[in-house]
This record gives structure tokens, C-alpha cells and sequence, in this order.
């Protein structure tokens, strides 16, 4: 069984629609211990993991978040930055001091909102994250990547729309693997998307 203990403070200003202004900031020190991490050998040629609790994770991360609407248009601004450690203890002594895989130092993302007339919503969408190892070791590293997404949508009322939907708008190369050879895996390059939603 993992115990983890949790030090949050949050600031939160909040005006009420349609001018809104939220601004949320975020001071976290947290410590998990009994942290999961992913542990195994390398086969020739491949990857293989065993999943085992390695001790403690501790974290020391800021986040903020900043949103402003306006009748027709809105923009949002968040951020957050985490400088995780793992402690391995007696049983994964070689993972002391490093970074847990996939955790990335730094993310950040911006968003803009358009509300126009005749019940067209047009939404864009930009997401940065920095540097990461793909392994415990912190042997492999994945790049950092920038993804756009952008999504145009129409009110039929009653609580229905239809959207038309671009995720990672300019093909961006976005690593999330690498075996021992040094070869690549990558997120879903450009998708296109249409559909109907409904909101009650």
C-alpha cells in the first residue's frame, strides 16, 4: 500500500462571466512514498519492464494559471514546473537522485477562445513540453515538442453542435518512446476530426 502526503497551497480569484478573470497559482511539495516506477532489463534489441515500488518520489513544483474572457473572445495561460527526484532506498540504490521517466521539467500551454457571431466558436489551442528521459536510468531522452490544435464548432441549439477538429495541426514530430537501439516511437501525428456533441 503507498502513502503519500500532499502540501498544497492555492490562491484562487474568480469575476463572475461574461468578464472573468481567474488566476490560480500553485505551491506543491509532495512526497509519495512507496513510489511505483518501472524497473526491468533491456533484451537484445528491445525493451522490457517489471513494475515495482522503488522507495520515494518527491516533488517540488509551482503552477499558475491565468484566464480572461471577454462577450466574444477569451484566453487562457497556464504553466507549471516540477523538479521531481526519486529516492530508490536499499532495493533500487541506482535510481537515487534521478528523474522518474516520462516526467517532463516543464510544460506550458495557451489558449484562445472566439465566440462569434451567428453561433460559430472557434478554438485554438497551443501546448509546449520540455525534455524528458524515457527511462528510470534517465539514459534515453525524448525532445521537446510544441503541438496546435484547432477546433471551429457550430450551435444547432438545444444543447447540440457539430465540430470540425485538427489535432497537432502542423505535424509535429512529439517522441513518447525510445527502445535500446535508439529507435523512436511517436504521439498521433495529424488528425482530423468531425462529430456532434451535445451539452445539457
Amino acid at each position: 500500500m503507498s502513502i503519500r502526503a500532499t502540501l498544497l497551497i492555492e490562491l484562487l480569484t474568480e469575476e463572475l462571466p461574461p468578464k472573468s478573470l481567474k488566476l490560480l497559482g500553485e505551491r506543491f511539495a509532495t512526497g509519495i512514498a512507496e513510489g511505483l516506477a518501472k524497473l526491468g532489463f533491456i533484451p537484445a534489441g528491445g525493451t522490457l519492464r517489471q513494475r515495482d515500488n522503488v522507495g520515494r518520489i518527491e516533488v517540488l513544483g509551482v503552477e499558475a494559471r491565468v484566464e480572461k474572457r471577454w462577450e466574444m473572445f477569451g484566453v487562457r495561460f497556464a504553466a507549471n514546473y516540477s523538479d521531481a527526484e526519486v529516492d530508490g532506498g536499499s532495493k533500487a540504490p541506482q535510481l537515487t537522485g534521478l528523474r522518474p521517466a516520462q516526467a517532463p521539467e516543464f510544460a506550458a500551454s495557451a489558449g484562445l477562445d472566439w465566440n462569434a457571431p451567428y453561433g460559430i466558436g472557434v478554438h485554438l489551442d497551443v501546448r509546449y513540453e520540455s525534455e524528458r528521459f524515457e527511462d528510470d536510468l534517465n539514459i534515453r531522452k525524448l525532445d521537446s515538442a510544441i503541438t496546435t490544435d484547432v477546433m471551429v464548432d457550430y450551435e444547432l441549439g438545444a444543447g447540440m453542435s457539430i465540430f470540425a477538429a485538427v489535432d497537432n495541426l502542423f505535424d509535429a514530430d512529439v517522441q513518447n518512446g525510445q527502445t535500446a537501439d535508439g529507435i523512436f516511437s511517436y504521439a498521433p501525428p495529424q488528425l482530423w476530426r468531425i462529430g456532434l456533441a451535445y451539452r445539457r
